[in-house]
């Protein structure tokens, strides 16, 4: 099974045309020229026509020590207001990786100094949270369906076309290995071939014969 990145697959008409579930499968394959099987692209669109694509939302990321951006960890926190009732709100904890650039100072608090608590560079993100889904129009949905059709097409006219191809190429190898002498043979002119059993031209040197 063939191996394709985002832009292969595509250009085979396996992926919907919506931009919001096209960026939430270039993040699930992990970047736009990440490889994935054939497999992997479809059961990734089954997932999104099955639950929705998944939205985004602004969150943190982190520069951890490897030098890349990471999403920071998602938790909710649940609130309680006098008038308005219990609520929830999101934030964002550093991940396991995350580069410490120093640390806080100590404060004094109530009950004694604050311990110090580690600085992280960070930055605000559309981030992918799975927490929330969209689903397809009927329009975008109708979209897919045209594609997928129009991709198992292609697909079988690029298989077709193989097949055609490795066949000439048999017949045409098959009729010059026919052509071809073997070993041992005797050339079709009935003549010695060339190389074999020297000129023709026989002599005597001293009484000797002699083969040229």
């Amino acid at each position: 099974m063939a191996a394709l990145d985002f832009g292969m697959a595509l250009a085979r008409g396996m992926l919907p045309k919506a931009a919001n579930a096209q960026k939430d499968l270039i993040d699930l394959a992990g970047g736009r020229n990440v490889f994935k099987s054939e497999d992997w692209w479809n059961k990734a669109v089954d997932t999104q026509i099955s639950e929705g694509m998944r939205k985004q939302e602004t969150g943190l990321e982190y520069m951890t020590t490897s030098g890349q951006w990471q999403a920071g960890v998602r938790s909710f926190n649940k609130a309680v207001a006098h008038q308005i009732g219990s609520f929830d709100s999101v934030s964002y904890s550093a991940p396991e990786n995350a580069l410490i650039k120093g640390y806080t100072p100590f404060v004094g608090g109530l009950y004694g100094p604050v311990s110090q608590r580690p600085i992280y560079q960070t930055r605000s993100a559309q981030l992918f949270t799975g927490e929330d889904r969209q689903d397809f129009t009927a329009g975008e949905l109708k979209d897919i369906e045209r594609s997928a059709k129009t991709g198992a097409q292609q697909a079988k006219r690029t298989s077709a076309e193989s097949k055609a191809t490795k066949r000439r190429l048999a017949r045409a190898t098959g009729g010059l290995m026919g052509k071809a002498r073997q070993p041992g043979d005797e050339p079709s002119t009935g003549l010695p071939a060339l190389g074999e059993g020297g000129l023709g031209i026989t002599g005597s040197i001293l009484g000797g014969g002699i083969k040229l």
